[in-house]
């Protein structure tokens, strides 16, 4: 999983901006997979619904 980005903006409400989205997509994966359900990402400019195993984190160490 990437880190996000950083703000170039000097308002401090901007700075956590990153670290929000990170968190917001980290919830939608794990209740997707609490109900069954995907979601939808773009990967390389293709729109893709992730479910199941493709939700689950990836083991850095098997990359």
């Amino acid at each position: 999983m990437t880190a996000g980005f950083k703000s170039e903006l000097d308002d401090p409400d901007m700075q956590k901006v990153s670290a929000a989205l990170v968190r917001a997509g980290q919830r939608a994966r794990e209740l997707a997979l609490q109900t069954g359900t995907g979601v939808a990402v773009r990967i390389n400019g293709e729109l893709r619904v992730l479910r199941g195993d493709d939700l689950k984190p990836k083991d850095p160490a098997e990359a």
